[in-house]
């Protein structure tokens, strides 16, 4: 009920993220471009196109367009034309100069002369104009012919036409570029039926007002965490990269900052922009520190900081051409930054950081678009921002990790501490009570440290399987109550076996029986069977599966530490045999190990279902290790017990070197039961 309980909450508290998030697929979804009914692709071959089969829909344009070098032209020449790839630069065209003008010009066919069409160009660089049908129908800047003469213009156009009476219509894109690396485009290119095509720009611009609110809403909340928790570091930094992913948001694709601010300067705009990459980066470094600050080495953190720190004063000061010539340079050093990062993130997941699989997640959206971003920026790919919708998705895996933490940690945070402080006074005088009988002492106050006995008794380690996993999907108060039930299950076992838990190991233990290996065989194997019958009658509940471990022989028992902080302890080769053990239950997929002391120590050891598996060496002795199969299901058991004699020579051949019989006895065993793992274990080492 708990486990329901907290999901149900969970499930609550993550529902308005869900919905923005379906908010944004609903302006995904009806955007056209979305829409394989309306969108095509037509490749653009020498010049021409002809759209046809799409005369209603749209039509994104890419290919080789005619480009006239050091000319604004109207139209297509068709005298001895040079073909440049578009969207692209003029490099494409063969053209090695930076600065420069030119003309790509396209032929379209089989348009509707009875319907206006829309022609979509995304920021060009630095000016363009387009002229349709040798019209001028719109510009973005002023291209020019010098440095001088050009205006730089900044932002993305739909520019209407009516196509000629045959359907036909010349494309001319006029460019120059005096202000940036080289000249041309590395947006997409669309063209179609007006009312479709203002309709993709309609829902385009809304799609990433919404992601800005989204984004920015998001910066203020992390803000106001860290405000009531200020040792959370890692959420201002977190709300900083929110912000400036929204801001930039505003900077590309539709540029809807110039909406809002239509009399901002090319500069201040190239600026802004430019801004929000070193940004971004340093915000990045500075929430994965303050994240993990063991895991980020001081020398990488000021080596991948620095450079975009610099970065930042030089779009800040200097001439706008310096950041555009370096900008290929950062952005092939922020791909590194971000490597970096995540690699952080990843050692985080391995040393099994509570948040960092969230983490992992969560950015693994948003370094997927980054890189998509960074090759549109170097001009490798086409196409529009998607850091927003990456980051979008980041905050939604980001916000559950936050809601998991700390959904109710601002109430209970005080009672939580007071409960725990409790807790540990108490256990710091805590010393089992069959401590006292075996030490002779009538009280605990009457124990000092030192104070021990030499006895003999079997030794039994258990050890949840997998706990990991399982604690990863509760909260650490879940994690202590899932324990408790567990210990509530087996401790009553434990004890009317005449065994005693000597010590909790988080989800382990150690438990000791005086009167010796029958009794901690025979709790093992009703441990075992409490557990299988808990698992069908609370199929609602985490699986639960336990590996046990059992030894038996000399051991001292007794309490160390000092006056003020006590405890019992056992130091023996049987613990650290017991233990090992257990842990040798996961090679071969056991429930019970037992040594051969314990074997030997049976009243009747033919009475149980036990076969030997391995020999091992515990400190100064060597010993067989018995597989107790009992609490089985019942078709695994009547297969092992059918296969135990070849298995028993098999492994027996193997320690006394006859490779070849082991290989004999191996195949019988195999042919019977093939997944046998303790067959198959031998196996692969014969091979």
């Amino acid at each position: 009920m708990i486990s329901f309980t907290r999901r149900f909450k969970l499930a609550i508290a993550v529902f308005p993220f869900l919905l923005l998030l379906s908010i944004i697929v609903i302006f995904l979804r009806s955007n056209p471009l979305n829409d394989r009914n309306t969108i095509a692709k037509r490749v653009v071959s020498d010049g021409f196109v002809d759209l046809s089969e799409n005369r209603q829909g749209i039509t994104q344009l890419k290919g080789d367009w005619e480009f006239v070098w050091k000319e604004f032209v109207s139209e297509r020449s068709y005298t001895d034309p040079t073909w440049g790839r578009f969207p692209g630069s003029w490099r494409d065209a063969g053209i090695k100069e930076h600065f420069g003008w030119g003309t790509y010009v396209l032929r379209v066919s089989g348009l509707d002369p009875d319907l206006r069409y829309a022609f979509s160009i995304g920021q060009t660089i630095s000016a363009c104009r387009i002229v349709i049908n040798e019209e001028l129908v719109v510009s973005l800047g002023v291209p020019g012919t010098t440095r001088e003469t050009e205006i730089p213009g900044w932002g993305s156009v739909l520019a209407y036409f009516k196509p000629a009476s045959d359907g036909s219509a010349d494309i001319a894109v006029q460019i120059s570029n005096y202000h940036d690396r080289y000249g041309g485009t590395n947006a997409s290119l669309y063209l179609g039926e007006a009312g479709v095509m203002f309709r993709m720009q309609d829902r385009q611009k809304m799609t990433e007002i919404f992601i800005f609110a989204i984004l920015g809403v998001m910066a203020l909340f992390f803000w106001a965490l860290y405000f009531f928790r200020k040792k959370d570091v890692h959420f201002s930094w977190f709300a900083a990269i929110c912000a400036i992913v929204a801001f930039r948001t505003l900077c590309y694709d539709s540029f809807l900052l110039l909406d809002l601010f239509p009399g901002l300067s090319w500069q201040a705009f190239f600026r802004l922009g430019y801004a929000t990459f070193p940004l971004a980066m340093i915000f990045y470094i500075g929430f994965l520190k303050s994240m993990y600050p063991g895991l980020l080495n001081r020398f990488f953190l000021v080596l991948f900081t620095i450079p975009h720190a610099g970065f930042l004063a030089i779009i800040t000061f200097l001439p706008v051409l310096v950041p555009a010539f370096i900008l290929p340079f950062m952005q092939v050093f922020g791909l590194a930054t971000v490597v970096y990062g995540f690699v952080v993130i990843v050692r985080a997941v391995l040393v099994r950081d509570e948040s960092a699989l969230w983490l992992a997640a969560g950015f693994s959206f948003a370094i997927i678009t980054f890189f998509y971003d960074i090759f549109v920026a170097m001009w490798i790919l086409s196409g529009i921002s998607l850091t927003p919708i990456g980051m979008s998705l980041c905050l939604f895996c980001i916000a559950i990790m936050v809601i998991e933490q700390y959904s109710s940690s601002f109430r209970k945070t005080r009672e939580l501490s007071a409960q725990l402080h409790a807790t540990n006074c108490s256990l710091r005088r805590f010393v089992p009570a069959e401590f006292l009988s075996f030490l002779h002492k009538a009280s605990i106050s009457e124990v000092l440290p030192g104070d021990c006995v030499d006895v003999e008794m079997a030794v039994l380690s258990a050890d949840i399987r997998a706990f990991t996993t399982i604690a990863e999907n509760m909260t650490p108060a879940e994690v202590f109550v899932f324990l408790n039930e567990y210990l509530e299950l087996v401790a009553p076992v434990i004890r009317r076996n005449g065994g005693f838990i000597a010590k909790y190991e988080g989800d382990g233990f150690t438990a000791l029986f005086p009167s010796g290996a029958e009794a901690a065989l025979h709790a093992g194997v009703q441990v075992q069977a409490a557990i299988a019958r808990r698992n069908r009658e609370h199929p609602d509940k985490p699986y639960l599966t336990v590996g046990i471990g059992i030894d038996n022989g000399p051991l001292a028992l007794g309490a160390i530490g000092v006056v003020h902080r006590m405890d019992g302890t056992v130091i023996s080769s049987c613990v650290k045999g017991a233990a090992h053990f257990e842990s040798t239950t996961k090679l071969f997929h056991s429930k019970i190990l037992i040594s051969e002391a314990v074997y030997s120590a049976l009243s009747d050891p033919s009475g149980w279902q036990a076969r030997p598996v391995d020999r091992v060496e515990i400190g100064d002795r060597v010993s067989f290790l018995f597989e107790v199969y009992s609490t089985e299901p019942d078709d695994i058991r009547e297969l092992k017990w059918k296969t135990q004699d070849d298995l028993e020579h098999a492994v027996f051949s193997w320690f006394s070197g006859q490779h070849d019989e082991a290989r004999v006895f191996l195949a019988r065993v195999l042919s019977v039961f093939p997944e046998d793992p303790v067959a198959k274990y031998y196996e692969t080492r014969l091979s």
